[in-house]
C-alpha cells in the first residue's frame, strides 16, 4: 500500500513537470532532406530513421527491467524513475507502407510526427546508434510486446533521462531545436514557414513505396545469432538519393 501511494505521488510529480509540451523546431530548408518520424505511444516515444531502401529503423530507449524485459506494471515503472538498475536500447526494422497515414496506422501509436532532416545528419546518427547498439550485442533480448530487440545501455535511466529525453537528444543531433523538459511524450512540432515542394513530397512517397509489405521485419533465432558476428549494420545501410 505504501509503495503504491509513493508511486502515485511520483506519477503526480511527472504529470506536473511534464505539463508543458516539449517544443520541436525542425531545421529550416535542409539541402538534401529525408523524412524522419517521431512517435508518441502515450507514455513512450521513439524515433524512426530512413534506411534508403524503403525501410525505417526505429530506435527506442527505456528501463531494462520495465521496458526491455516487459515487466509492465505501472507501480514498477514509476519507481524506476528514481531506482533504475539499468537501461536498454531497442530497435526494429519496419517496411514503410508508402504514406504517413498508413505508417501511423501500422505503428498503432497515438501520434506520428514527421520532420524533414538533412540526409548527412541522418547517416551520422544511424552510424552512432549502430555502434552504441553493437557494443552490447551480446546482451540482446527480444521484446515480444514491443516487437523490438533490446541491448543493455550504459546510460542511466531516471526521471530526467527517460525515453522521451533520449528522443529529444536524438532530435537535437539531427539539427532540431528542442525546448522544454522532455519528461512525457507530449512533443509539439512547430512547422517551419518554408514547406517542401509538392513534387519533392510525391517523389519521396514513390521512394517509400519501394519497400514491400507493412509488417515489422523481425530476426529469426539464426539471424539473431548471426547479428552478433556480422559486420556493423551501418556498413550495410546506405541512404541513397533516388
Amino acid at each position: 500500500m505504501l509503495l503504491k501511494r509513493a508511486n502515485l505521488l511520483v506519477l503526480s510529480l511527472v504529470a506536473l513537470l511534464g505539463g508543458c509540451a516539449t517544443t520541436v523546431i525542425p531545421p529550416s530548408n535542409p539541402a538534401n532532406p529525408v523524412a524522419v518520424y517521431i512517435t508518441d505511444y502515450g507514455r513512450h516515444s521513439s524515433i524512426l530513421l530512413p534506411m534508403g531502401d524503403g525501410h525505417l529503423m526505429e530506435y527506442s530507449y527505456g528501463d531494462w527491467e520495465f521496458y526491455a524485459l516487459n515487466q509492465y506494471k505501472w507501480y514498477i515503472g514509476a519507481s524506476k524513475l528514481f531506482f533504475s538498475e539499468g537501461s536498454g536500447l531497442g530497435r526494429r526494422i519496419l517496411a514503410h507502407p508508402g504514406d504517413d497515414e498508413a505508417l501511423h496506422k501500422m505503428l498503432g501509436c497515438k501520434r506520428l510526427m514527421r520532420v524533414d532532416i538533412e540526409q548527412s545528419r541522418v547517416c551520422e546518427l544511424l552510424e552512432e546508434l549502430d555502434q552504441r547498439y553493437s557494443a552490447k550485442i551480446e546482451t540482446m533480448v527480444y521484446n515480444d510486446y514491443g516487437h523490438s530487440y533490446f541491448v543493455k545501455d550504459e546510460s542511466h535511466y531516471w526521471l530526467f533521462h527517460t525515453c522521451n529525453a533520449m528522443t529529444a537528444q536524438w532530435l537535437e543531433k539531427l539539427g532540431c531545436r528542442v525546448s522544454g523538459l522532455a519528461v512525457i511524450s507530449n512533443f509539439e512540432l512547430v512547422k517551419t514557414k518554408t514547406e517542401q515542394p509538392k513534387a519533392r513530397k510525391e517523389e519521396e512517397t514513390q521512394l517509400a513505396r519501394q519497400g514491400n509489405g507493412v509488417e515489422p521485419v523481425q530476426l529469426s533465432q539464426q539471424q539473431a545469432h548471426d547479428a552478433r558476428t556480422r559486420p556493423s549494420a551501418t556498413q550495410q545501410i546506405s541512404l541513397q538519393q533516388h
